[in-house]
């Protein structure tokens, strides 16, 4: 019986924990680190997770490793070595791909990524493979495979040092601990009604002005659900994406990067005058939003939000950090199989008893036609944040959901959840005492730069056909609207006397990126020929 010949056994030690360490213990802590304000959890809730994932990713390779040894050293020993060089070739690529190769990767705002535009990409990931099996196979025509083999030890050594040593700077950075008191929408409250006053901002992800004019006055059977409305189709946004958009369209303070986001996300509700007005009149606030960044327990203001438990799925936690390892390390031919458009952390988080609030538009739908109107004395506030017209395309025109469907599907869709809204608010006589603004937190990005969302207003006891006004709106408007509304006055006298030739400041906060690049627009708000970059930007 032939003895067990460590040195095989060592090398695929070393690889497995060098591989198993890069994958599920450095990746997921430099995109932690990298976008700490984009994860609902905090360093305490990931660290144990990830360390449980390398640990079972290295037992898995051992056994492989260990079983393929065994089961070949008596047969042929040499397919074994070959197994171990070409282990080798494919780990080194996948370092060079997910650590030098990512400079083109596609932004992940939620946009359904076309891979087809990656061409060059794709030749230069073919490129870097062929050019690692070449110099593989230089090494063991000059050496032999069991010299090459010992060469590959220690240069996945290295390679581990390499790692070790930007994982360690990682930990040194002070911000990646921070606690985050994790904070999060419940449903309670969402079918209440006012028999005094109701505020509502019903915000629809992702809807562009004109395009959703457009589905409006295709569709008949909806033609009389903005009448009491005013429509201001020439509005431009805060921002061109959701995050910074949100605590922007609630207080009217702009994020130019001069702290951290969730101090700057925090600030903005604690100084929105809108939540001031409201608190003073004695509304019964609710907001409800997918993603609440909160690190000072400041929501106690709403009466729906609940202290999160903080407890991890931990098999949907693995599946998500997996698409976005998959995703930076896969090869550019195979990236689109990492399914990147999926990932979700809030997938991850496992619910009590209580019902937590989700934005989907079938959702939203579900709850209008299924649960009645709960009438309460209180005045009521409500800020509703659907999914609107966001990617993916998935919904018919009665919000069922699909494949391969289209944009104007989607906008039809939304129209339909609209609709449904309001007339819910008719049928049970809670109409006329109800503010309403249906808005977009920005457009979509067919046409236009995603500046031109939907803005549509009614007052109390606003009745009129659907008026619409040419008056050049920018978010920065609203706190004042806001306040004009809580006032009685109708949509039709807000906004008269703004410069009407006033350029009208947009910033692009990139998604994820920290840098903010200030945009004017001089003209209307979807033309694109008259948007145009200040030269300033804004980083922290």
């Amino acid at each position: 019986m032939k003895k067990i010949d460590l040195k095989y056994l060592t090398f695929a030690f070393i690889i497995s924990f060098v591989l198993s360490f890069m994958l599920y213990l450095y990746e997921p802590l430099l995109t932690y680190s990298s976008n700490i304000n984009d994860f609902w959890f905090d360093f305490n809730l990931m660290i144990s997770n990830i360390i449980l994932y390398m640990i079972l990713i290295f037992l898995f390779l051992i056994f492989v490793y260990f079983f393929l040894y065994l089961f070949l050293r008596r047969k042929n020993i040499k397919i074994y070595k070959i197994i171990l060089v070409i282990s080798f070739i494919l780990f080194l690529y996948t370092y060079i791909q997910g650590n030098y190769l990512v400079g083109a990767l596609p932004q992940l705002n939620g946009d359904i990524i076309d891979w087809s535009k990656y061409g060059d990409e794709n030749i230069i990931s073919i490129l870097t493979f062929l050019l690692v099996v070449i110099v593989e196979l230089i090494l063991i025509k000059k050496y032999k495979l069991d010299k090459t083999i010992k060469i590959n030890c220690y240069m996945t050594i290295i390679v581990f040092f390499m790692l070790f040593t930007s994982f360690i700077s990682i930990l040194c950075n002070k911000e990646i601990y921070k606690d985050k008191s994790i904070e999060i929408a419940t449903i309670k409250n969402i079918n209440n009604v006012s028999t005094d006053k109701n505020f509502f901002i019903f915000l629809v992800d992702s809807v562009d002005s004109r395009e959703f004019a457009e589905v409006v006055n295709n569709n008949l059977s909806y033609k009389e659900t903005f009448n009491d409305f005013t429509y201001y189709p020439d509005t431009t946004s805060g921002y061109l994406f959701t995050r910074d958009s949100i605590p922007f369209i609630l207080s009217g303070i702009w994020n130019q990067e001069e702290t951290d986001f969730v101090d700057y996300y925090n600030d903005a509700f604690n100084n929105s005058k809108l939540f001031e007005k409201l608190t003073d009149e004695n509304y019964n606030m609710n907001f409800y939003e997918y993603e609440i960044y909160s690190n000072n327990r400041n929501f106690e203001k709403f009466d729906n939000i609940k202290l999160y438990s903080d407890k991890i799925d931990s098999v949907s936690f693995f599946k998500q950090f997996t698409k976005y390892i998959l995703y930076k390390y896969l090869p550019y031919p195979l990236k689109k199989y990492s399914k990147i458009e999926t990932a979700s952390f809030d997938s991850c988080k496992i619910e009590d008893d209580i019902d937590y609030f989700k934005w989907s538009n079938k959702e939203a739908y579900n709850n209008l036609i299924n649960n009645k109107l709960e009438f309460v004395n209180d005045k009521y506030f409500q800020f509703l944040h659907i999914e609107g017209g966001h990617v993916p395309f998935d919904y018919d025109e009665d919000v069922n959901i699909i494949e391969n469907g289209t944009y104007k599907q989607k906008l039809t869709a939304v129209l339909k959840v609209i609709s449904t809204f309001i007339n819910r608010l008719k049928e049970n006589n809670a109409y006329d005492n109800s503010v309403i603004i249906i808005l977009a937190d920005h457009g979509e990005g067919k046409d236009t730069l995603r500046q031109n969302p939907i803005l549509y207003i009614k007052g109390i006891n606003e009745h009129h056909e659907m008026y619409i006004s040419d008056i050049p709106v920018a978010y920065e408007d609203l706190i004042d609207a806001y306040i004009s509304l809580l006032e009685n006055k109708k949509s039709t006298e807000l906004f008269l006397n703004l410069d009407k030739n006033r350029p009208r400041r947009v910033l692009n906060n990139l998604y994820t990126r920290e840098i903010m690049i200030e945009w004017y627009q001089y003209g209307k708000a979807w033309d694109n020929d008259t948007f145009k970059a200040s030269g300033r930007e804004f980083r922290r």
